[in-house]
């Protein structure tokens, strides 16, 4: 990680942020679910020769 970041992070949590989670904003909401993840984290789990070209095949709704 860069200094800039490190000092980006301590002035944060110094002015009173007390988490690393992202704040909520605006936006497109994600299409990524928490039921999807688990997926693709068994799927790893299960085979360690999981690659990202292959996620398409094991997992076509992320793709």
């Amino acid at each position: 990680m860069c200094e800039g970041k490190v000092r980006m992070w301590v002035r944060e949590f110094k002015a009173g942020r007390d988490n690393i989670h992202d704040d909520s904003r605006s936006g497109r909401p994600s299409v990524i679910t928490n039921d999807m993840v688990a997926s693709i984290e068994a799927n790893i789990l299960e085979n360690r020769r999981f690659t990202i070209s292959t996620l398409p095949n094991d997992s076509p709704e992320v793709s």
